[in-house]
């Protein structure tokens, strides 16, 4: 397949690759071939206009109702029959994929491959680029016999915030995913206001996907879309077919911080299915789990927990328990008790789980590597260190026999070298710190934003071994990487600016240092709001560092924003409002 690139967004290149389409058009006679735009109306009138109305048979998808259908092999042969002319352009594909899902419409293009060559003409698909990564990545058979194809950019004034993401800094399922949200998000703008709700949920629920390498300014436009789903249901009468959306709606409003407007959506849910259904239906312990991601994000772990025993119990009457769905609600149960400290009942799940699938599908079956991993976690929390490292060894094992190079080896890895770290032996760390990034770069590419928490892990390692020099270079590799793909104002970002301003105040570059962790806070007020540890513990970590540059006052004063969020979340009595007022009390003679 011969391929042909953009660079940049100037009209001179969007020409060229407009010159080179027509030679294509003038001297192939038939195959498949493929262009990307946002505005495939646009280069469609181009190319008529340029190579002749009568030479071309065009259909738009966009013109076509949801009532048509999905698209089949009798429609390319309808649309390749409507004239003699040789070139059949089908394009805005991509609204296919919005009707009726994705992944149906890419299995039945790949599917018609064969179908669509024996029509006998040339037939040129008109795709968005994030539909042209999906067919790269999940049609491969139709992918292969693409001839050429050609990417144009428009930009048609649209200014999104996003042009500026840098691609080549993804790959795999992060490119596509990233590629999705953009290809909604301009989708809807494009409406100039008028916004379509399937549209608008679609965007949601790409962006919670993607959100973490995303600025928090994108927030802005996702308000307001949640906004306008809200209003649509609370006006509608509930249906079944609505809960996955409802989950949608609220699901959305925990990932904005919003956690009260969540409630009732999932409480309506509950409601609607006992009502309809029935506690015993397995919806209904749906919607319970559904609903334990409330609980979660604000910490209500006994409430939490009450629901997954009731989901829980309704998979195992259902003899449920073990599907796919029942593990997963199992393996959410057993990190909720790690949360509490409760590690013999997350042992037991884990344990059930591992006999479960290493009976059905064999001890080393690469599902087992998670939850081996988790438990190397959990003997992690309890300071057993080698069973903690037995268990990620394990899971390692697995995964180098199941011949799996993604992010899950890359957490085993990473996972290793943090309890290497935390006992205190940086050779072994750095070991399996350097694998997880060989594995990034391999599988991810050379500017990956993976690397950045590997970077992130690189630097402990020279804390550990007393190289602040070495730390700070790799935090400065990981900051650079940040700024290249546009991430400054990334939860990941956040981070990276904490620790560097942590390493800098210990250092003695106390200015520096507290440049850094202001603007690790500003991100972090954005990200996480106001009632958070994190941001209760940057309050505290800033305040030390204005009291070493004799800045008492302004001390004083993030110390008790310290005390107040950790006294929002736990109380007026625990270690951490005692270690501030203990601070407070020797800062009183200043």
């Amino acid at each position: 397949m011969a391929e042909a690139y953009f660079m940049g967004n100037d009209t001179q290149n969007n020409e060229e690759q407009l010159e080179m389409l027509l030679m294509t058009l003038a001297e192939v006679r038939h195959g498949i071939c493929l262009f990307q735009s946002e505005n495939q109306a646009k280069r469609v009138a181009l190319i008529q206009k340029r190579f002749g109305e009568k030479k071309v048979i065009t259909h738009n998808i966009a013109d076509d109702g949801e009532e048509t259908g999905m698209v089949s092999a009798q429609d390319f042969r309808r649309w390749a029959s409507q004239s003699n002319a040789n070139v059949v352009i089908v394009y805005n594909i991509q609204l296919l994929g919005i009707r009726f899902g994705d992944d149906a419409v890419v299995e039945k293009l790949n599917f018609m491959r064969d179908q669509i060559l024996a029509a006998g003409k040339l037939f040129v698909l008109g795709v968005s680029h994030y539909f042209h990564l999906l067919l790269s990545r999940n049609a491969r058979d139709l992918y292969s016999c693409i001839l050429y194809q050609f990417t144009f950019q428009d930009t048609d004034g649209i200014n999104i915030g996003m042009r500026s993401f840098h691609m080549d800094m993804l790959s795999g399922d992060d490119a596509l995913a990233i590629e999705r949200y953009r290809d909604m998000k301009e989708r809807i703008q494009k409406h100039h206001g008028k916004k379509d709700i399937s549209m608008c949920l679609l965007c949601m629920e790409s962006w919670k996907h993607v959100r973490y390498v995303l600025s928090y300014e994108e927030k802005e436009f996702i308000r307001p879309l949640v906004e306008l789903v809200e209003c649509h249901y609370k006006e509608k009468h509930m249906e079944i077919e609505d809960m996955e959306n409802i989950w949608i709606l609220a699901d959305t409003w925990i990932e904005l911080e919003a956690f009260d407007r969540s409630v009732p959506w999932y409480e309506n849910v509950l409601c609607f299915v006992r009502e309809q259904l029935g506690e015993e239906h397995l919806l209904y312990a749906d919607a319970l789990v559904e609903y334990t991601k409330y609980f979660e994000a604000v910490r209500d772990y006994m409430a939490g927990e009450k629901f997954y025993q009731q989901a829980i119990k309704i998979y195992h009457e259902k003899k449920m328990e073990y599907s796919e769905k029942g593990r997963a609600v199992l393996v959410q149960r057993a990190i909720a008790y790690q949360i509490q400290s409760k590690f013999a009942e997350a042992l037991q799940i884990y344990q059930d789980l591992l006999t479960y699938q290493s009976g059905k599908y064999g001890e080393n079956y690469y599902g087992n590597a998670e939850l081996y991993s988790n438990i190397g976690t959990l003997f992690g929390q309890q300071g057993n260190f080698s069973k903690e490292l037995s268990q990620y060894k394990k899971a390692l094992e697995i995964l180098e026999i199941a011949g799996k190079q993604g992010s899950c080896l890359v957490h085993i890895h990473q996972n290793i070298c943090v309890a290497y770290l935390e006992s205190g032996n940086g050779k072994e760390a750095w070991k399996y710190i350097k694998k997880a990034k060989r594995i990034v770069e391999d599988v991810y590419g050379k500017n990956s934003i993976h690397l950045i928490t590997i970077y992130n892990n690189m630097s402990g390692v020279w804390s550990v071994r007393d190289r602040s020099d070495k730390a700070l270079e790799y935090l400065q590799k990981a900051e650079l990487l940040i700024k290249q793909s546009h991430m400054e104002n990334s939860e990941a970002a956040s981070y990276i600016y904490w620790n560097m301003g942590v390493l800098l105040d210990k250092n003695g570059y106390m200015r520096d240092a507290t440049a850094f962790l202001r603007d690790s806070i500003k991100i972090q007020k954005k990200i996480f709001g106001e009632q958070s540890e994190q941001i209760a513990k940057s309050y505290e970590q800033l305040a030390y560092n204005l009291h070493k540059t004799s800045n008492h006052k302004e001390a004083k004063y993030y110390l008790n924003k310290a005390r107040a969020v950790y006294s929002s979340l736990y109380g007026s009595q625990n270690e951490h409002i005692k270690r501030i007022d203990d601070y407070l009390k020797s800062l009183q003679s200043h």
